[in-house]
């Protein structure tokens, strides 16, 4: 099969993802078989899926109520200001908001059904308010004025208040008590320095909350967390646990765990003591949901060489069964889990796979793939383009630098500010490591990235440009100053605790801009740019690409009228996916 042929039935196997039950026991979920991520449904005594949206641009999510109906949310090309439906149990869905200004942030449906809470920053794009909705009346109400960027994670178990969780920084989040009916804010989680507490689930008798917490820990655990006091630490491994979802009965608590990238599914009872652990394929989950009844777990899970699917588990630690999902082609590749020594004398985790075939007497030419945060991971995800990369001859390799997360607080605070260039020198240190290896031509390396990882592109020919034979960045930073201006309002905070104060840190954030050395690039770029992307916006592409032609550098300039930050489209994807397949067989393989 040619790499043109693989792309397209690559492309054509859809994903299932995100599962929410319905009170009826329907299963709601998105899938992307008609080219953007949509809703369907599986109905609870069995049969095909049915879909219920077909919108251009992708559903982001689906929340399931107790009369069968849901609550889902899309944007408008990705400009992430989401707005808010209703699709009850049949006929066609309803919008709840209508604003498309605004950026409602999904929250939860609350005990008894009748209203579902969200964030929305009509008021102050800067700000995030907390809003409750009636879903009978469509009446809506802001419940709280907030300051800042806030996330809205659950309601109390008698309905009365909301969960409000600060997100000022990465590693940092306080959850808040917000009565709906008015009165004093609550601070539930009172600590020194930063910690998180996610993914709350209200106790039925009120006593407090299971949640996640790195509370004096360098990993999440489960804890309960009692209001004003310290958590009490239920299941804490040595790895991050990343998903926690109660059983309707309140026995039994369903967790993953992160163990080096690929997620562990595991059944707790309701003190935090495993009882089963049902094998499933090794993979990355996403999202979990308890059937009504509490009988099963259901997960989504993608792996390297097959798109998302949806698997059903029990309490009986009998293997996870697959519930739907399609085929993918066969003899695609799968990672190997590696490390390779850095600068420091640490060891840098990493994906490695090499295509296969007959190795070219030199070696086989390389990519190094980046991942965008940087307070995040990569992950053994579906990725159609890099399985055409190997189809194509070419071995990838995907670190998780410093500064990543699932390896500790402290791994991924080593990138911090002053410290950023580090990371960098990891990926030095990959192209390092990947030249000694006898598989590999160490003089054909390229490298790619998107958002922050679309930076590290940019920083590694700038820092290292006489390492790279070639460059792919998608939608990243080139200039701090420039990139404080335009983005999102929302979004200035948070990012300014990762990477330096606009004002204050400007000499830092000055040195950290590619665009300032952009004439030490020596090697080809492609550049690939949604243009409604309130993130990254246009400006950054714009400026790195003027600057390589003017230095004349080869650049190849990709732009999206209907995409923002990624691209979510089956023809968007296929011409950004075909044009980097060219551009990496002209510069690596030519």
């Amino acid at each position: 099969m040619n790499t043109a042929s693989l792309l397209e039935r690559l492309l054509a196997t859809s994903a299932a993802t995100l599962p929410a039950h319905a009170g009826d026991g329907r299963l709601y979920f998105l899938q992307d078989s008609g080219g953007s991520a949509q809703v369907f449904e599986l109905a609870a005594g069995g049969g095909g899926p049915r879909q219920r949206t077909a919108h251009a641009d992708a559903v982001a999510f689906v929340a399931g109520l107790p009369d069968g109906g849901a609550i889902f949310g899309r944007d408008g090309a990705g400009d992430e200001r989401f707005q808010l439906y209703h699709l009850p149990p049949e006929g066609e869905a309803r919008p709840l908001t209508a604003d498309p200004r605004t950026i409602h942030g999904w929250g939860a449906v609350s005990p008894d059904g009748t209203r579902i809470a969200y964030t929305a920053n009509s008021r102050d794009p800067a700000h995030s308010d907390a809003w409750v909705l009636d879903l009978a009346t469509g009446a809506a109400r802001c419940v709280a004025e907030r300051q800042g960027p806030h996330e809205l994670l659950g309601w109390s178990a008698d309905g009365k208040a909301l969960l409000l969780a600060t997100a000022p920084r990465s590693f940092e989040a306080t959850l808040l008590r917000v009565p709906v009916e008015g009165g004093a804010v609550a601070e539930l989680t009172p600590h020194d320095g930063d910690a998180r507490h996610l993914n709350p689930r209200a106790r039925a008798d009120g006593s407090g909350y299971w949640l996640l917490t790195d509370r004096g820990r360098d990993f999440l655990a489960v804890a309960v967390q009692r209001e004003g006091s310290a958590p009490e630490l239920l299941y804490g491994p040595e790895a991050d646990v990343e998903k926690l979802e109660v059983s309707p009965d309140q026995r039994h608590l369903a967790v993953v765990v992160n163990e080096g990238g690929y997620s562990r599914l595991r059944l707790l009872d309701a003190e935090g003591v495993v009882v089963a652990e049902p094998e499933h394929p090794a993979g990355v989950i996403t999202k979990l949901s308890w059937s009504p009844d509490g009988g099963k777990i259901v997960f989504d899970l993608a792996r390297f060489s097959a798109p998302s699917a949806l698997y059903a588990a029990g309490l009986d630690s009998a293997p996870a069964r697959l519930l739907h999902g399609a085929t993918p082609p066969e003899g695609l590749r799968d990672w190997q889990t590696i490390a390779f020594p850095t600068f420091d004398g640490r060891q840098i985790p990493a994906f490695l796979a090499l295509p296969e075939g007959t190795m070219p007497a030199e070696g086989w030419p390389m990519l190094v793939w980046v991942h965008g945060g940087p307070a995040m991971q990569a992950l053994p995800n579906w990725r159609a383009d890099l399985q055409c990369i190997l189809a194509q001859g070419i071995g990838v390799l995907v670190p998780n630098v410093r500064g990543s997360t699932g390896y500790g607080v402290g791994y991924a605070a080593l990138d911090d500010r002053e410290k950023r260039l580090d990371s960098v020198a990891d990926l030095a240190a990959a192209h390092a490591h990947l030249a000694t290896l006898a598989e590999v031509d160490g003089t054909r390396i390229g490298i790619m990235g998107q958002s922050y990882g679309g930076w590290m592109v940019l920083a590694a020919t700038t820092e290292y440009p006489e390492l790279w034979a070639c460059g792919v960045d998608f939608y990243g930073i080139a200039n701090w100053q420039s990139f404080f201006r335009n983005t999102g309002p929302w979004r200035i905070g948070h990012r300014a605790a990762e990477y330096g104060h606009p004002v204050e840190d400007a000499a830092l954030l000055h040195r950290l801009s590619p665009l300032h050395q952009a004439a030490r690039i020596r090697c080809p770029l492609l550049v690939a740019q949604g243009l409604t992307d309130p993130r990254v916006p246009p400006s950054e592409s714009e400026q790195i690409v003027a600057a390589l032609q003017a230095n004349r550098i080869a650049v190849q300039y990709l732009t999206f009228a209907d995409e923002g930050h990624g691209f979510t489209k089956r023809h968007n994807k296929r011409a950004v996916y075909e044009a980097v397949l060219r551009f990496l067989a002209s510069h690596l393989q030519a």
